[in-house]
């Protein structure tokens, strides 16, 4: 009997594992890690948490002894500093860490937006490791001092504790801004040198294609984990890219959408991205083609956050009470943490506009609701200025029927429900093994019959059409003000 294959995704909250055998989902478990926020737009993470809930995940699936191999992928573009020892040296400064905004401003005096983007495939922000790493550079250089290895994302650090070695990926890298995307490679030590991140290369590790092996399971990590050493390790294309593979879109063509935490619509295609629209353009791991994404800073985490305020209710009773509202006027804007696409604005945040008298706490939710697919809606005009065609729906938050079909009927366009859509990102790991290893010769991954489809319902469609346009205009209306607020901060 062969071995089962154990794929990890080390996420924006949490991490996954699941077993995996010809391709069947045998087992899965789950463990969540804190991220702490903070005035100024900071977002941070321990690493050692990953481990933590890796060794959790990894603990809780029975007969994960004996593996195939391991296959990791996970959340990109964050700063993950580590000492000679690969012991994390500060808290992982994440993703969504927007208090760079001076130190991109002055990398643009310095390097044009547009020379950047063009090299870089991507607008650089305040998120960019550019203007992190230079944020450091002026108030933590003895951090930067003590590092001997910098580390781009989550599944980064969970291989270099599982083999003792340190690479990225390609596709984790280009979501940094150090990568030049159309060469294939960093950028170059001149260009460094003219940002004044001259001194940087010295902390880069090799960045390998997607799916390549990084080594093997150490003894000791495999008893940490309570696993057999020596199974080989793969480091998979960060989360966006194995989330495109595995939701049937690793081949240029049809488009799809993760709900997760934070949240992105994408498809793989064969030319760079309109970076003006807020599209990243990520390397995919097949040579001469590219990973179009247009991402959200916060989707479901608006769940989250209302989940939190009015506790105990779970995610799908917040849904079905809210859902049970007829739709009316009240819009919500879902930038809780600022936006990335189709615009850039780290200063943006949530907003309810048009609450009245006789509006319930269920019409607060429905907006909520709706007001993320509005978003989702709004970032897929980056990507085209037509609808695609259909939409498959991926992650953790599309695990709720009356929310995917509201997606159906705000985008006006079909719903595609693969099976364990939750467990996408997993399966698009490991199929980029196969890939590298001559198992499979395509990335793209057939669609299961086991798929469901959900048509827009015409019967709200006029009503969406006009709120939909509410929506672009409360965000215009109310970006100078969360502008003036950001400076009184």
């Amino acid at each position: 009997m062969p071995a089962p294959w154990l794929a990890i995704d080390v996420g924006s909250g949490s991490a996954k594992a699941a077993l995996f055998e010809d391709g069947e989902l045998l087992q899965s478990a789950s463990a969540a890690y804190e991220t702490r926020y903070a005035t100024g737009g900071i977002a941070e993470q321990d690493a050692n948490d990953w481990w933590g809930a890796v060794k959790q995940v990894c603990r809780a699936l029975k007969g994960a002894g004996e593996l195939a191999g391991i296959a990791l992928t996970g959340q990109m573009q964050d700063v993950v500093l580590l000492d000679g020892d690969g012991a994390p040296i500060r808290p992982v400064i994440l993703y969504s860490d927007t208090r760079a905004t001076a130190q991109i401003e002055a990398i643009h005096q310095r390097v044009s937006p547009a020379e950047l983007a063009a090299i870089t495939g991507l607008e650089q922000s305040a998120g960019s490791l550019l203007a992190k790493l230079s944020w450091l550079r002026e108030h933590e250089p003895e951090r930067l001092r003590e590092a001997a290895h910098l580390l781009l994302g989550g599944a980064d650090f969970i291989a270099a504790r599982m083999t003792g070695r340190f690479h990225s990926d390609a596709t984790t890298a280009s979501t940094t801004g150090l990568w030049n995307l159309a060469a294939h490679r960093p950028l170059d030590a001149a260009l460094l040198e003219r940002m004044q991140l001259g001194w940087l290369p010295s902390l880069m590790t090799p960045v390998l294609r997607g799916g390549a092996n990084v080594g093997c399971l150490t003894a000791t990590a495999a008893k940490a984990l309570g696993l057999r050493p020596g199974a080989p390790v793969y480091l998979a294309p960060g989360d966006a890219g194995a989330a495109t593979i595995g939701a049937g879109c690793g081949e240029p063509g049809p488009a799809y959408a993760y709900v997760g935490t934070s949240g992105w619509v994408g498809f793989s295609a064969r030319i760079i991205g309109d970076a003006s629209a807020g599209v990243l353009t990520l390397a995919h791991p097949k040579p001469g083609r590219f990973i179009q994404v247009a991402p959200m800073m916060t989707s479901a985490g608006n769940i989250d956050w209302l989940q939190s305020v009015f506790n105990p209710f779970s995610h799908d009773q917040l849904i079905n009470e809210a859902l049970s509202r007829p739709p009316s006027n009240l819009i919500f804007l879902p930038y809780l943490h600022g936006e990335r696409a189709p615009f850039d604005d780290p200063f943006a945040r949530g907003a309810f506009i048009g609450v009245a008298a006789n509006t319930e706490r269920a019409d607060l939710w429905r907006a909520l609701l709706e007001g993320i697919v509005f978003a989702y809606r709004h970032t897929l005009s980056a990507l085209s200025p037509a609808l695609p065609d259909q939409l498959t729906l991926i992650g953790g938050g599309a695990r709720n029927a009356a929310w995917n079909q509201l997606f159906a009927d705000i985008i006006g366009t079909p719903v595609h429900l693969p099976p364990e859509a939750e467990f996408a990102g997993l399966r698009g790991a490991l199929r980029s093994v196969e890939v590298t290893l001559g198992a499979r010769e395509s990335y793209a991954i057939p669609p299961s019959s086991q798929t469901i489809i959900l048509s827009p319902d015409p019967l709200h469609r006029h009503h969406y059409d006009r709120k939909y346009q509410h929506f672009l205009a409360a965000y215009q209306a109310l970006k100078p003000l969360f502008q003036q607020m950001a400076r009184a901060d």
